[in-house]
């Protein structure tokens, strides 16, 4: 590779970032919420495939999005509207993505039109979903993966990279927030602050009381999950805190970072190992590379045109929705996340240590030196101070879980 080459392709990385930046600083929220899809009467997990399977439920929806389906090659894996897109993850979880609104209040609008739309169908099937960040019931072993091209070569990686990407895939699901950013300044002060909290986070939507058909003794099951899949692509970054941190070193990250797979015209080529620096060692990044490249990364925390907040299990609306109210109070106003930095260690090693005394002592865990209970309910309050009355009482359902463990 040409060094004007590579910096090329680097610099087209960072420009989408720079894109990225509101200009206004009308600052929205996207979310994406998992459900299972499971039987009633037994808990198990419906497979994408079958005379009633999930494939057939999506084809049930079709009527609702007129010419909006997206296929992998002749199955049915998802469609969208103006205000959504449905998607189904690698063992039929099924995905609403939520278009990015200012209003919490509209997104809930949007989440309850779907759940009304869909809860119909699977009732008439004796089917329910499930909000939680392991399936309860059906193993991993149990559960085949849909019909796409990704997902056995992500599958097939995952046996060289960790122990627990087997089961990641097929039975994990989860609340994901993006938030907008500003600047190049802003998103390095959003993306640190997202991870010095993440351990408090976790703790308060920590939504996996199984593992693979067992209760999980411990805490924080998903986390413990993705720890073990990929230390090149999930996590965190070893240098968050380095002076030069910014898009130019996440655009960094990203170029050295294995492909396993990309797209190559209608179908796609496992790739394994090889970086994005090998695979396009020749060519300069088009807009669907950079797309892929983005979306190969499972980080905690990502960047895209915006930071995509990735720590929650999946929950409940009435916590997606206390969740939703948390992260637009404590990160939407300049002031706020300012004062909260002030009071957060600046390390790597911090992060992860209080992360590990969650993992073991749940709400009996110190976050950085104050009890969790505490903690979580200074959060709580600071953020209250970011949001109007109405979006207020969202955070109940939490003081409430706090109050009550």
């Amino acid at each position: 590779m040409s060094r004007s080459l590579e910096k090329t392709n680097l610099n087209l990385l960072v420009r989408h970032f720079e894109d990225g930046c509101k200009a206004n600083c009308v600052q929205k929220l996207g979310v994406e919420i998992e459900h299972f899809i499971v039987e009633k009467k037994t808990g198990r997990s419906v497979s994408y495939y079958g005379e009633h399977g999930v494939e057939y439920i999506l084809n049930e929806l079709v009527q609702f999005f007129p010419k909006k389906e997206v296929y992998a090659g002749k199955h049915l894996i998802g469609m969208y509207n103006n205000d959504y897109s449905i998607s189904i993850e690698p063992a039929g979880q099924l995905e609403i993505s939520i278009v990015p609104k200012e209003s919490i209040s509209v997104i809930l609008v949007i989440y309850k039109l779907f759940l009304s739309m869909v809860e119909p169908v699977l009732n008439k099937l004796d089917y329910k979903l499930v909000t939680l960040g392991y399936h309860p019931v059906s193993r991993a072993g149990e559960m085949a993966l849909i019909p796409k091209k990704r997902y056995e070569y992500m599958d097939e990686y995952f046996k060289t990279s960790g122990t627990c990407g087997f089961h990641m895939m097929r039975g994990t699901a989860s609340t994901q927030v993006s938030i907008d950013f500003c600047s190049e300044k802003d998103f390095v002060q959003k993306y640190r602050v997202a991870y010095q909290l993440m351990p408090a986070l976790k703790l308060l939507t920590d939504n996996t009381p199984y593992f693979d058909g067992k209760p999980f003794e411990k805490h924080l099951a998903r986390t413990y999950i993705w720890d073990h899949v990929d230390p090149k692509r999930c996590g965190i970054l070893p240098n968050l805190f380095s002076d030069d941190f910014g898009f130019e070193a996440y655009a960094e990250y990203l170029w050295n970072l294995p492909m396993i797979f990309v797209p190559q015209g209608e179908s796609s080529v496992y790739t394994g190992s090889k970086t994005a620096k090998d695979l396009w060692a020749d060519r300069p990044l088009a807009a669907d590379d950079i797309d892929h490249i983005l979306s190969m990364t499972f980080l905690d925390v990502r960047l895209k045109h915006y930071i995509e907040i990735r720590i929650a299990d999946s929950m409940p609306p009435d916590y997606v929705a206390g969740y939703i109210a948390l992260i637009k109070g404590l990160f939407f106003k300049p002031d706020i996340l300012s004062a909260i930095q002030t009071r957060l260690p600046g390390s790597v090693e911090a992060i992860l240590m209080a992360q590990r005394e969650v993992q073991e002592k749940g709400y009996g865990a110190q976050i950085y030196g104050r009890d969790a209970k505490k903690f979580l309910d200074y959060l709580i309050e600071v953020s209250k101070a970011g949001l109007d009355q109405n979006e207020k009482a969202y955070l109940d359902v939490f003081e409430r879980t706090i109050r009550e463990v």
